[in-house]
């Protein structure tokens, strides 16, 4: 049998479809006719009373609407993907396929920005966009990208079905025949000769390239929408890679879903067989597997550097009471669900890599939710209105209203266009292998059981596990009647004529001294064998806790000249108790500048108090010199006190501010006769910063830099000069078709 035999027999077997609509057909149809015309209501409430209607507040401008947009488009690339890597590759089991995967990206595409319409709240601006829009803008280069993307995908769509528009050409179906002439327009004269075939498959294979490149750039577009947006979550540079990667990880499993039902609904069981149901279940794992470790990436980055909020949109959505059921599904089950079912044999099978695709599907959903409604709830300035429905988003009725509509709609054009033109290509290009041989061979070097249960090693490791479980348990009941040891700390610190005491509280837990937070400590002053309470302070969660030392005090003299203080934790729990003291002479430290010759010099002067309540010069007494900088203190001298003075020479490399001016910190450490004493002083001897330069950002200038001009208009033209290149083939080979 010749390829043109083959084809009339593959319409013969599908043409039925074309012709008739059964009672179940006519029943989907009217049921998502019933859902559209609800979205309709919905769309129709909130124009005429306003987004009001929507769960779409001051800090949640985006909900569902942006969720199913990217979700849409995301769906539509992995289509062109597959169909053009898969031509391109001239893979053998392709063709029944390649038409769904190629629907997919144009219906999809056009559903999705539908929703970014229904963000606007002034549709009667939208023209703006197109007239005013700043090219600079990554909402411009998304409605750029989307516009161009989805006119090529219409293109990769038509080269594909004109062999079988010349086909239903020249077998017109009986019923609709007003089909029957548009069937003769689209094909163009198509007869199938060696030059028509030539144009047609190189037209074929140069779109094909085009696409698929086009297919990542437009999704990275869509990715650094929210990656240059300095938000958390959203600021991000793996966000283009990880959209593309759980784009057509999402659209895998779609076209998995469409392949089931078509193969159920048109009984395509001989066209549509397990091997592809196994290949693209392949692929579908991979991609799994590549969008874990993306996603394992986000987190743990986000997670380590531990800033304050990134962790505030961690903490949503690790909390039990917010986001951590649907993040574990997103995250875990979405991944490790489908790699399961694939790989393991017992579990592969039709239904189950269907089953596998639905979970693929659904968790990357939740997982758009996800990176929308979680960010935008932690906003980065405090929110003044606090109603619940203003902090929190939660989706109404008119929201859930549209976005079934869209999937509705999705599923009606979908339906419909399989009534007009076959859902699998009837015309075989002569590439495609024998099926039946080839199941045969595939799936017989399938993957293996590596490990086998061994049941032995397995009673070994239990019995292991129990009796350290039990010698652990005794360990753990022994030690629950013993204290934890506690070790307190206490220092004097004289900063700026401010006197205070710091405590610090810690236990050891595990053989490493941990903080104590939230216990109380008391502080006592001792004067002639009495003690006076100072009052009591709790911990904070670095187990330190400062108490300011009263003046009246200090006026008391202490005990000759010496100040005795001490802190007490009286136990808590199970910490044992714990007590610290310390003493300390009051130290008077002065700093002053001034210039000698070419030198900057630093003076000291220190002095205590001695008898009859008389300032006394200091002998050998060390100090260092400080200059703070941006996380720490930088050390740039020592000096040693003599007859209560020193001087040194500041070094002038050292950067201050824009005029000069730098802090000087003089500091005497943890002294055992006066403890902790600081003075500091400001003047201009540091290395002035260069004038700030106002450098213009390219995407915030009013005018956009030449550059992303020039670039723009390279890369549209030559995308645009293909689209005309393949559409002049396609008059080509409608005039070679008069001959």
């Amino acid at each position: 049998m010749n390829e043109e035999e083959k084809s009339l027999q593959n319409l013969l077997a599908y043409k039925p479809h074309l012709e008739t609509i059964s009672k179940k057909g006519i029943a989907l149809i009217v049921f998502l006719l019933l859902v559209i015309l609800f979205g309709v209501v919905c769309l129709y409430t909130q124009v005429t009373e306003g987004h009001v209607v929507t769960g779409m507040r001051d800090n949640v401008v985006w909900g569902l609407y942006i969720v199913n947009f990217i979700f849409f488009i995301g769906i539509s690339y992995a289509g062109a993907l597959i169909s053009g890597i898969l031509h391109l590759l001239r893979v053998p089991w392709r063709t029944p396929i390649i038409r769904m995967a190629e629907m997919i990206t144009v219906i999809s595409t056009m559903i999705g920005p539908s929703y970014i319409l229904l963000c606007i709240g002034r549709l009667d601006r939208l023209p703006n966009l197109l007239l005013f829009g700043r090219i600079q803008s990554p909402i411009i280069w998304d409605v750029i990208a989307i516009t161009t993307y989805l006119s090529g995908s219409i293109i990769f769509l038509y080269l594909a079905m004109i062999r079988d528009m010349a086909l239903l050409r020249d077998n017109p179906v009986k019923t609709a025949k007003w089909r029957n002439p548009v069937y003769r327009f689209l094909a163009v004269r198509y007869k199938d000769t060696t030059k028509q075939k030539e144009l047609l498959n190189v037209s074929t294979d140069l779109l094909s390239i085009v696409i698929i490149p086009l297919a990542i750039l437009v999704h990275s577009v869509l990715a650094w929408i929210f990656g240059m947006t300095l938000r958390p979550g959203w600021h991000s540079t793996i966000f283009a890679p990880y959209f593309v990667v759980a784009a057509v990880y999402s659209g895998t499993g779609v076209l998995i879903m469409v392949m089931w039902i078509f193969r159920k609904v048109y009984h395509l069981e001989a066209q549509i067989t397990k091997i592809h149901f196994n290949y693209l279940g392949i692929i579908m794992i991979v991609l799994g597997a590549l969008y874990g470790y993306f996603t394992f990436s986000e987190y743990l980055t986000s997670w380590y550097g531990s800033i304050k909020w990134d962790m505030e949109v961690l903490f949503r959505l690790f909390s039990p009471n917010q986001y951590f059921l649907e993040f574990v599904f997103a995250v875990f089950i979405g991944v490790l669900g489908p790699i399961i079912i694939v790989t393991v044999p017992r579990f592969r099978n039709i239904n189950t890599i269907a089953f596998a695709a639905v979970i693929a599907v659904i968790a990357l959903w939740v997982k758009r939710y996800l990176i929308i409604i979680p960010t935008l709830e932690s906003p980065l300035l405090p929110i003044h209105d606090l109603r619940p429905e203003y902090v929190h988003y939660s989706a109404t009725w008119v929201e859930w209203g549209l976005t079934f509509a869209g999937i509705a709609m999705f599923i009606l054009l979908f339906y419909l266009f399989s009534k007009f033109v076959p859902i699998i290509p009837v015309v075989r290009s002569g590439e495609e292998k024998d099926y039946s041989r080839l199941r045969k061979v595939v799936f017989e070097k399938q993957m293996k059981k590596v490990i086998n249960e061994n049941k032995k090693s397995g009673t070994i490791v239990t019995g292991i596990m129990i009796l350290l479980i039990l010698a652990s348990s005794h360990y753990a009941m022994a030690q629950d009647d013993a204290k934890i040891q506690t070790v307190l700390k206490l220092e004097y610190f004289h900063a700026d004529s401010v006197q205070k005491l710091s405590a610090t509280l810690r236990a050891k837990v595990e053989g490493r001294y941990r903080p104590l937070a939230n216990m109380e400590i008391n502080f006592n002053f001792s004067q002639n064998s009495k003690e006076t309470s100072m009052g009591n302070a709790l911990t904070n969660e670095k187990g330190n806790v400062t108490i300011l030392i009263p003046d009246d005090i200090i006026s008391t003299g202490g005990d000759k000249g010496i100040y005795s203080f001490d802190a007490s934790f009286s136990g808590k729990d199970n910490y044992d108790k714990a007590t610290a003291n310390t003493t300390m002479k009051p130290l008077r430290l002065e700093m002053s500048f001034f210039q000698k010759d070419q030198e900057k010099m630093v003076s000291l002067k220190a002095f205590e108090n001695g008898k009859d309540n008389e300032w006394v010069p200091v002998e050998n007494l060390e100090v260092q010199l400080y200059v703070p900088r941006t996380f720490s203190l930088l050390k740039v001298g020592q000096a040693s006190i003599t007859n209560g003075i020193a001087s040194l020479a500041f070094p002038t490399s050292i950067p201050g501010n824009q005029m000069g001016y730098l802090t000087i910190v003089a500091k005497v450490e943890e002294n055992s006769l006066y403890g902790n004493v600081e003075a500091s002083g400001t003047i201009n001897w540091g290395k002035p910063l260069p004038p700030l330069k106002i450098i213009k950002r390219g995407l915030g200038d009013t005018n956009a830099p030449l550059w992303m001009v020039y670039t723009l208009i390279v890369l549209l033209s030559l995308v645009w000069f293909h689209y005309m290149y393949v559409i002049f083939t396609v008059f080509r080979i409608r005039h070679l078709g008069k001959s």
